[in-house]
């Protein structure tokens, strides 16, 4: 998680039963060239982010030599990837096996089951059917386990939830098995419970979304991301066509577009179709995602594809 995202989701803490505003995306206009770190972006940060696109669609392990390899067109050093390794190992979500003297990586269970949820949102190319119904998570954790309760809220936030009130809340899709295996993860079983249920009023529907979430503050997240992005696709457009990009530099821009786009999974819940506007910038930004993604895979692939192909090799 980056500064401006551990800042964003500390407002949460001792607020009032009144919602907060959502967390505001880091804006791509300074987007930096190919072989320089992301402003404000953390090796763990990234490294989540191609793990999820590059290493999770092609069996889910990657060796250490090669992942530092993936990560050195995005201006990370071999030291950062291992330390970012070592932490994520930490944290429970890799785990490592070692064969003769390489060290190879994989998601856990607690991992995949967090990156699965991300990776889905983040991809999704329509709005998840609603069935008309509300989730409901309350919590009570006593202030001598403040941290604890900081950190559930965060990953409420992360999980498309809005507040209610400070230890209600709501969300559209059915996270159950997440939340408790969250809820397990962070010890608070005793202290939580969740609940199905509809909305009797009196306010309606999307009154509830409202209360629960800043839908204006959402859509300018998406038309700054729009602002930001369009020139630059542009661009991108121009140098593929013209065969002045390759396959290394292909790959670290499309990686910093995921890295960039998924940000909104701290800021958009990914409400259904019927709770939203006709008319908002999310279906732009989504659309430019994917055509900007799908411009820059093939040649990100064949890069990709020669560094774990030579992984594989040297098994």
């Amino acid at each position: 998680m980056t500064s401006r995202e551990r800042q964003v989701h500390g407002r949460a803490r001792g607020r009032s039963a009144a919602p907060q505003a959502p967390p505001r995306a880091a804006s791509i206009s300074r987007w930096p060239a190919a072989g320089r770190p992301a402003r404000g972006s953390s090796a763990r940060s990234l490294l989540v982010t191609v793990w999820g696109d590059t290493v999770r669609p092609r069996g889910g392990e990657i060796g250490a030599a090669a992942l530092i390899r993936l990560m050195a067109p995005l201006g990370l050093s071999t030291r950062a990837v291992r330390a970012a390794l070592s932490r994520m190992s930490g944290r429970g979500w890799l785990s490592r096996r070692r064969s003769g003297r390489r060290a190879f990586y994989a998601l856990t269970p607690a991992g995949a089951l967090r990156l699965e949820q991300g990776v889905r949102r983040v991809y999704r190319t329509a709005a998840e059917p609603w069935d008309g119904r509300w989730r409901l998570f309350t919590y009570v954790i006593p202030e001598e386990r403040r941290a604890a309760r900081d950190r559930l809220r965060r990953e409420l936030v992360w999980l498309g939830l809005g507040p209610l009130s400070r230890s209600t809340w709501v969300t559209t899709r059915d996270l159950a098995g997440m939340l408790r295996e969250l809820s397990a993860a962070r010890g608070l079983d005793g202290a939580v419970a969740l609940f199905d249920a509809r909305n009797l009023g009196p306010a309606d529907d999307r009154a509830l979304v409202a209360r629960c979430w800043d839908l204006d503050a959402i859509a300018a997240q998406y038309r700054r991301f729009i602002t930001a992005m369009r020139p630059r696709a542009a661009a991108l457009a121009h140098r593929v066509r013209a065969g002045a990009i390759g396959d290394e530099a292909c790959f670290a821009e499309k990686i910093r577009l995921v890295h960039e786009y998924r940000k909104f999974l701290f800021v958009d819940p990914g409400l259904p179709d019927r709770l939203l506007p006709a008319r908002r910038p999310d279906r732009e930004a989504a659309a430019l995602f994917r055509r900007t993604y799908d411009l820059l895979a093939p040649r990100a692939d064949r890069f990709v594809a020669h560094v774990m192909g030579r992984a594989m090799a040297r098994r």
